[in-house]
């Protein structure tokens, strides 16, 4: 059985015309290759090229184009909504020029930001509080880290690289320069609200309701994290998803290779909130 999805609207690279993205998953999860076309019943005749219509289902969004093309309505498996959210993940990163990331890192930090996201660890800490983050293998530095949640609905977490900068950061703040913030060397996942395109995959698909979006910045503004940094992230919000106020300390492996890395991470005592 194959299931039909669409996604979107997306932006074309070269300009600001946008499409929708038209996805053909099989019950499994294995998609084919994404339709990028403005109408669904263009999108929805190049995904049944090649194949037994008999065979496909839409999903409901799909049902009106579906219909006149003879198929099926039918909920998605479970493995083709994960697919599918995670494709949507890499679409938009791509949007926020963080494709070089690659899909298989999509579906990585899809599943540690939905643990990090249900454990809610800002419930038990601040963005004040600092974390020791120790990381050892192929990239072997102590980052301080820090949770936060923010009142326009998103959440992450941030590791940086110097001790001493989140005071830095409080600081800069108080003097009125939170833009100076990106100046600072860290690497940070932000578990943002938009596009709604992916919060919604993501959602169907039983995700944390965010789009992850992983990013670094120093002296030279914002940037994409390198894949050990990106594996450090993802061990980093797996690991704080498992603290908790009677259980302040977790370790966390990673595989980067054939290398492993560890990650150790101690958290503060908690900070109660009324």
């Amino acid at each position: 059985m194959y299931y039909l999805f669409k996604l979107g609207p997306v932006p074309l690279s070269q300009g600001t015309t946008q499409v929708q993205v038209y996805l053909r998953i099989s019950e499994s999860g294995e998609p084919a290759a994404p339709v990028f076309e403005a109408e669904d019943d263009v999108g929805l005749r190049a995904l049944l090229d090649g194949v037994d219509a008999a065979e496909v289902r839409c999903e409901p969004a799909l049902a009106a184009a579906g219909a006149a093309l003879g198929l099926a309505v039918a909920e998605p498996s479970q493995a083709a909504l994960a697919s599918c959210a995670a494709i949507a993940t890499f679409l938009a990163w791509g949007q926020r020029g963080l494709s070089g990331l690659g899909s298989d890192k999509a579906l990585l930090f899809v599943q540690a930001a939905t643990e990090y996201w249900e454990a809610r660890p800002w419930t038990h800490w601040d963005d004040s509080q600092p974390f020791e983050v120790a990381v050892t293998g192929p990239l072997t530095h102590t980052f301080e880290g820090c949770v936060f949640h923010m009142g326009d609905g998103r959440a992450g977490l941030a590791l940086y690289f110097k001790p001493g900068a989140l005071q830095m950061l409080m600081e800069m703040q108080a003097r009125g320069q939170g833009d100076a913030a990106t100046s600072l060397p860290a690497i940070a996942v932000t578990l943002d609200t938009s596009p709604a395109y992916a919060v919604e995959a993501l959602t169907a698909a039983g995700r944390a309701p965010r789009l992850p979006l992983p990013l670094k910045t120093g002296p030279d503004g914002i940037s994409v994290p390198t894949t050990l940094e990106s594996l450090v992230l993802v061990a980093a919000l797996r690991a704080v998803a498992r603290l908790s106020p009677t259980q302040q300390e977790v370790l966390s492996n990673v595989v980067a290779g054939e290398a492993q890395m560890q990650v150790r991470v101690r958290a503060p005592a908690p900070r109660v909130r009324n």
